[in-house]
């Protein structure tokens, strides 16, 4: 191991922990114990039980609360986070939307690990174009409702066609709902087609679409994790009347 490579691997070791997970009761084991299998720095995920005592640090940025029941003890834990000042956001049924700054809207459990990941994973990786911290908080703080969507696509318009894709399952009235929006290109760097300008053509076409009250942010990452010809495109978009279809 070179002095880098040592430097890297104690300054990360050392990093503090400013992004909880947290899963309230055993059913939410399953989901906490997928967030933890991704390995990022700076993230704790833990599940809590009774008596599912938790409280904010001085460290703590953010946290995402999991619930599949105990919704009343997850607002709870919530409402001392949000009013610490810490950007809180729920994956539940059921949440309080004032102990939360957003809630997740058209999400089963099933997808909850996936979309901890998509939203953890821009601001604990680092990107070509980068996306940080306050940029997501910018995004979700006081939104009420947050949704994500993601699409794979191969091929020469790879990513015209996630676009696509995701722009067909907004709908007009979903879009004008929306009022702020984060947009995520990932792509392999070590695959056998690198992602070139010629295709954010697509991507600034969408943008140009959009309402103009929009707020929109967009990066771009590496993410040796999905095949090397494919792009993939994620959206997280917020507003408070995003749970109303």
């Amino acid at each position: 191991m070179n002095e880098s490579e040592l430097f890297d691997r104690y300054a990360h070791s050392n990093l503090p922990v400013s992004f909880r997970v947290l899963g309230i009761g055993e059913a939410a084991k399953g989901i906490i114990e997928a967030v933890n299998s991704y390995g990022y720095d700076c993230v704790s995920a833990t599940v809590l039980t009774h008596p599912f005592e938790c409280v904010p640090t001085d460290e703590d940025k953010m946290v995402i609360i999991v619930a599949r029941d105990n919704e009343d003890i997850a607002n709870g834990i919530a409402k001392t986070f949000h009013d610490a000042g810490v950007l809180t956001l729920g994956l539940l049924d059921n949440a309080d939307l004032d102990c939360y700054d957003s809630v997740v809207a058209e999400a089963s459990y099933t997808e909850y690990p996936d979309l901890i990941k998509a939203i953890l994973q821009p601001i604990v990786t680092q990107g070509k174009i980068a996306y940080d911290f306050n940029d997501l908080q910018t995004t979700l703080t006081d939104a009420k409702h947050f949704l994500i969507k993601s699409v794979t696509r191969c091929d020469k318009e790879r990513v015209a066609e996630a676009i696509g894709c995701i722009k067909s399952s907004l709908t007009s009235s979903l879009i004008n709902k929306i009022e702020r929006l984060s947009i995520f290109l990932y792509f392999n760097k070590v695959g056998k087609q690198p992602l070139v300008m010629q295709e954010m053509t697509a991507l600034t076409d969408f943008f140009s679409e959009l309402p103009e009250s929009i707020y929109v942010i967009w990066a771009v990452y590496p993410d040796e994790s999905i095949n090397d010809e494919d792009i993939k495109v994620t959206i997280l978009a917020a507003g408070k009347e995003l749970s109303n279809g």
